[in-house]
């Protein structure tokens, strides 16, 4: 269906997950027929001196972390429960804000989807006269309130307990719908595609379930790398996929650590990481909100390492308490959580039904549906005045 709409998607690079669930929304939107898809990293427009120093620091916060100076953690917590009303909060929500407004009356769009805690949209659109649906995707299962410093027509959240934290918050149910949290195509995939090549190079049933995919990050590796590997290799007939993305460097260092160990094997950046994900009997991962989604998705047992202060420890928190991921602190620990879930049917059964419970349906089209019809129901009450 041909959808004659215009949509700005708003984002901001600190982390991949933010840009990449812009990206994969927009994808869907155009594949549901809208005309126009714009992704802007607003802060990269609007003040990129700022951005890259501010980017830079977070990329960096675990290593200063690692030293004792936990300058990301501290204003994460410092923050969480802020109010609107603070002073940090109204010069918060300014950032960006005229940009913006160049932007949409120069775009003059039909929606506004912010995937990043942008602060104070709807109060500038308002000030400025502009009458546009806005929508927020909030891409972790843990609540900081600069989500709710924006009000949008709706927000889409990631589980049924963030919904009620946020009503618990003041925000009204009807303007939250529990959508999951948008990952790329290929995890809504129920099985992977039939390829007679690569399934003559995938692991036997009897390899693959015992084979751990561990996974760097696209931008802060893991901590401990060589540690965790040495560990895992020691686990018994324990088979070792371990992505290091773009980090050549790590790579090279680790080929020369365990050259020539069969167990293991080292990749760059894998483009069909879900294949990998599928044929793994667990994976250990960082804890960001995209990275935890598609393994949900995708029913692979996570282990998190080393969950960074903010909103990563949150994350990790949260499915540790539902029962939908382990959570290590030190190489030792990370194999021993290993071990039980591979040996542990019990485990797995366990935590595989709580990712029945959390992965309900297709998260972009929930969101991509709800959009349009809303959008298309609010143009249709504006041209009717």
């Amino acid at each position: 269906m041909k959808q004659n709409m215009h949509i700005v998607i708003l984002t901001a690079g600190y982390g991949n997950g933010h840009i990449q669930v812009a990206r994969t929304l927009k994808q869907s939107l155009i594949r549901s027929g809208v005309r126009s898809v714009s992704v802007i990293d607003l802060y990269r427009e609007a003040h990129p001196g700022m951005n890259s120093v501010s980017r830079s620091l977070y990329l960096y916060s675990p290593w200063f972390s690692a030293y004792g100076l936990d300058y990301y953690g501290w204003s994460y917590y410092a923050t969480r429960d802020l109010q609107k009303t603070s002073a940090i909060a109204k010069w918060g929500n300014q950032l960006g804000m005229k940009k913006l407004i160049t932007l949409l009356q120069k775009q003059r769009p039909d929606a506004i989807i912010s995937t990043f805690p942008f602060g104070g949209i709807t109060d500038q659109l308002q000030k400025h006269g502009i009458r546009v649906p806005v929508f927020t995707v909030v891409t972790d299962f843990s609540l900081h309130n600069r989500w709710l410093f924006t009000r949008p027509d709706r927000y889409y959240v990631a589980t049924a307990d963030l919904k009620r934290e946020m009503i618990e918050r003041g925000v009204p149910a009807e303007a939250i719908v529990v959508s999951g949290i948008p990952v790329r195509e290929p995890f809504y995939e129920p099985v992977r595609s039939a390829n007679p090549q690569a399934q003559a190079q995938a692991p036997r049933a009897s390899e693959r379930s015992r084979s751990v995919l561990v996974m760097m990050g696209a931008h802060i590796p893991l901590p401990d790398v060589q540690l965790i590997t040495a560990k895992l290799l020691a686990l018994p007939d324990v088979r070792v996929d371990l992505v290091c993305g773009g980090n050549d460097k790590l790579r090279r260092r680790l080929e020369r650590r365990f050259a020539g160990h069969e167990r293991l094997q080292l990749f760059g950046y894998v483009e069909a990481i879900h294949d990998r994900m599928r044929e793994a009997a667990c994976i250990v991962t960082k804890a960001g909100g995209i990275t935890l989604s598609e393994a949900i998705q995708i029913r692979t047992p996570i282990v998190v390492y080393k969950p960074f202060s903010g909103q990563e420890r949150e994350n990790a928190r949260y499915l540790e308490r539902k029962g939908a991921a382990a959570v290590a602190i030190s190489p030792r620990a990370l194999a021993e959580q290993v071990h039980e879930l591979i040996d542990s049917e019990v485990r797995r059964a366990r935590m595989l039904q709580q990712y029945d419970e959390l992965a309900a349906g297709c998260a972009t089209e929930t969101i991509v549906r709800d959009v349009l019809r809303l959008t298309g129901r609010l143009q249709a009450m504006a041209d009717g005045q």
